[in-house]
Order: structure tokens, then C-alpha cells, then sequence
């Protein structure tokens, strides 16, 4: 499991009901999930300052945090991520699905051994949950399962650029570096790309999340 608090970042975890129908729910309709979950936090954060006054640059601190979190996932050393030891040479232990969504960029995080995020440039998202939801943890394994049968379609990279709106950028973490590939929403939403399947099980984990949050 990655450390999400290594260097002082403490997220938030974001409680909000959404109704879809269970997965695959599909692309269209997924955009409308992380949006509600994305303005419902955005809510949230306004009533909070209404209460309170603000520090200088508080507007930036979730941008931050969310930006944070994703340098770790995608940079922390293998050897502070629990399950990386036990990946195979050369096999993926991490997968990072970065998604441009009009609101912002929407991050899903997937490990091998059923760790699971859901971070958004807002600061807000999900954690943990893989820990004690067996849904969620299968998902998780299952993305990093299904990144190894696409590997060989990525290209090696050093650097983690944010996707355009309409965009889904996937890293793919080895322990001979990280393989990246981009590709649109759209040709994910047809099947036009062969990354289809690794973008839905990915999607799996926002769902199994909503889940998670309706059933407490």
C-alpha cells in the first residue's frame, strides 16, 4: 500500500450518494458521477468557509494535495509500496488512470496487492477503501491484471503530464520504470481502443466506491 500521508499530505475523504446502474456503468455516465462527486465536494469546501475564514492560498491547498498524492503514486520507490515486492520482473504492481474531466482531472490509483484511490484535482477523493471492502480490493487487482495484457502497446516515459478534457492517460508502474499511453474518452467509450478494458475496470473502482458510501 502506498503511504498517502508520506510528507505531511493529509486528503479528505469525500462521502457523497450517487445513483447509476451497477458496472460497467459506461462512460457517459460515469462523467456524470465524478461531476456530482466533484460539485458535491465544491459545496462542501463553500459551506466550510462560510463558517471560517480562510488562509491566504487555502483556494490552492486542494490542488496541491491532489497533486501530491499523484507524484507519490506515480514516484514513491517500489520499495515503500506493500505488493511491489511480490510483482513479477518486469510486471506491473501500480496503475494510475488520469481522466480530463470538464471540471478538472479525476485520478484512479490501483495496486496489486487491492490497494485503491480515487483522487480529484478539487483535493477531495476517496481512500482506503480496499482495505475492508473485498469489491474494491478485487477491482484494484484486476486493473493492475489487466495492464499487464496491455503493456506491450505502452511507451516507456520520465514524465507525468495531466490529460486535455476528453483525454484518459494511463501509467503503468514496473521495476524497470513506468509505460504510458493516452487516449480519448471517447474511443474508450466505443471500444475503438484496445485500452477499453483496463479504462472500465478502472471505472469499476469509482462505482464500487459509490457502493460502498450508499450501503453505510
Amino acid at each position: 500500500m502506498v503511504n498517502e500521508r508520506n510528507g505531511d499530505i493529509s486528503p479528505r475523504i469525500v462521502r457523497v450518494n450517487m445513483s447509476a446502474t451497477m458496472k460497467p456503468i459506461g462512460w457517459v455516465v460515469l462523467v456524470l458521477l465524478v461531476i456530482v462527486l466533484w460539485f458535491s465536494l465544491r459545496t462542501r469546501q463553500n459551506r466550510n468557509s462560510s463558517k471560517a475564514s480562510q488562509p491566504a492560498g487555502s483556494e490552492r491547498s486542494g490542488a496541491t494535495v491532489y497533486l501530491g498524492l499523484r507524484n507519490l503514486a506515480l514516484q514513491n520507490p517500489p520499495a515503500k509500496i506493500q505488493g511491489a515486492s511480490t510483482a513479477k520482473p518486469g510486471e506491473p504492481f501500480a496503475v494510475l488512470m488520469d481522466w480530463g474531466i470538464p471540471a478538472g482531472t479525476a485520478t484512479v490509483a490501483a495496486y496489486a496487492d487491492g490497494t485503491a484511490s480515487v483522487y480529484l484535482s478539487s483535493g477531495g477523493g476517496y481512500l482506503g477503501g480496499g482495505q475492508s471492502h473485498e469489491s474494491i480490493r478485487n477491482a484494484a487487482m484486476k486493473t493492475v491484471e489487466m495492464a499487464s495484457e496491455l503493456k506491450s502497446l505502452m511507451q516507456p516515459t520520465t514524465t507525468y503530464p495531466l490529460p486535455q478534457r476528453g483525454q484518459v492517460t494511463f501509467y503503468v508502474r514496473t521495476d524497470s520504470g513506468v509505460l504510458t499511453a493516452t487516449v480519448t474518452e471517447d474511443d474508450l467509450g466505443s471500444h475503438r481502443s484496445p485500452f477499453y478494458k483496463l479504462g472500465d475496470s478502472a471505472q469499476t473502482i469509482i462505482t464500487e466506491y459509490r457502493v460502498m458510501q450508499e450501503n453505510k
